[in-house]
């Protein structure tokens, strides 16, 4: 199968460092899928926090709105007299 011996040493060092770069790579797609994990997580808090916040500024908008159409209303009576 081999000519040489020297050719099997060669295609298994070639084999060993194509799986030491498998492993590698293995191990890259792991940490990518826990940082990506990790980040979305981070994310799903930043819109609940900003889903909270637009929920706080509608209802102060709201609070806001009934404020100045009492004083418009006033102003309406105070100039219509």
């Amino acid at each position: 199968m081999f000519e040489n011996e020297s050719e099997k040493e060669t295609l298994e060092a070639l084999i060993t460092q194509i799986n030491e770069l498998l492993n590698e790579i293995k191990n890259e797609q792991k940490n990518m899928k826990e940082t990506i994990a990790n980040n979305h997580k981070v994310n799903m808090q930043k819109f609940s926090k900003l889903l909270e916040f637009n929920e706080i500024c509608d209802m102060t908008n709201t609070i806001f709105e009934k404020r100045l159409l009492s004083i418009e209303k006033l102003l309406y009576d105070v100039f219509k007299s």
